[in-house]
């Protein structure tokens, strides 16, 4: 019996954590901890726990499936390739689009938007997170440079005050979620905005309800009282912003 450990990142969500991939002879049977991950510490959510067995599911097709008389039937690599080709074919620039995906590497993103802009000529290519993290992404670059968090994970456990908005984290990054508790654990309190009340609302010791789509308004209210009650880092303001009064005004 052949049985050994390939470490590698969860699939899953943008957290990042790691765990070991269970080997046994050639195929995977399970995941196991690993420790050495500054992100998750050898921790995983049910997720990570059971991602292994998408991989040796019997839906997931193994041979290519082709569309005659209204069915799909078995075909082979080289007859399924020479249709999509024929389909590619048929079809203009405007009328072709590919959608990139979050769960894939940069450089295969990248050869998607080569394929899209250099062979079908097109100019419509999106990505998955354009949906969900669009906002975020186009505002932290504008603020600061990069669309990526601008501190680590490992902070979040260091925090003495955490206010949570637009994230479900205790849901939908479970393992930051437990930073966020980790820091509750360590005196922090948790304030948490969202209009639902979720499982993140349950650890907060402050719940704000608010009607969708008011996010702005409570940012700005936020930011009205901490320059009417002054503050705000006048220094950090004059060393390292610019456009401060328009966003004062």
């Amino acid at each position: 019996m052949d049985l050994k450990y390939v470490q590698t990142t969860c699939p899953y969500c943008g957290t990042g954590c790691s765990f070991n991939l269970v080997v046994k002879d050639g195929k995977v049977v399970g995941t196991q901890p690993y420790h050495r991950s500054p992100v998750n510490e050898g921790k995983v959510c049910p997720k990570g726990t059971y991602a292994h067995e998408f991989v040796n599911s019997p839906d997931r097709l193994t041979k290519p499936l082709i569309k005659k008389d209204g069915k799909f039937v078995e075909a082979t690599w080289d007859e399924a390739y020479d249709l999509i080709a024929q389909k590619f074919k048929s079809y203009k620039p405007d009328e072709f689009a590919a959608l990139a995906s979050a769960r894939v590497s940069n450089e295969e993103n990248y050869a998607l938007m080569k394929f899209a802009r250099g062979v079908m000529k097109t100019r419509h290519i999106d990505h998955c997170a354009r949906l969900c993290h669009a906002s975020t992404v186009a505002g932290l670059a504008a603020s600061f440079g990069s669309g990526a968090m601008t501190n680590s994970i490992g902070d979040i456990a260091e925090s003495k005050c955490l206010f949570i908005l637009g994230s479900n984290t205790f849901e939908q990054h479970p393992l930051i979620g437990r930073r966020v508790a980790q820091a509750k654990q360590n005196g922090a309190k948790i304030i948490y905005a969202d209009p639902r009340y979720t499982a993140t609302a349950r650890q907060a010791d402050l719940y704000m309800a608010f009607v969708s789509g008011t996010d702005v308004a409570i940012l700005n209210g936020l930011m009205q009282e901490i320059i009417k009650n002054g503050w705000e880092d006048k220094e950090f303001i004059a060393t390292r912003t610019k456009d401060y009064e328009k966003l004062k005004e």
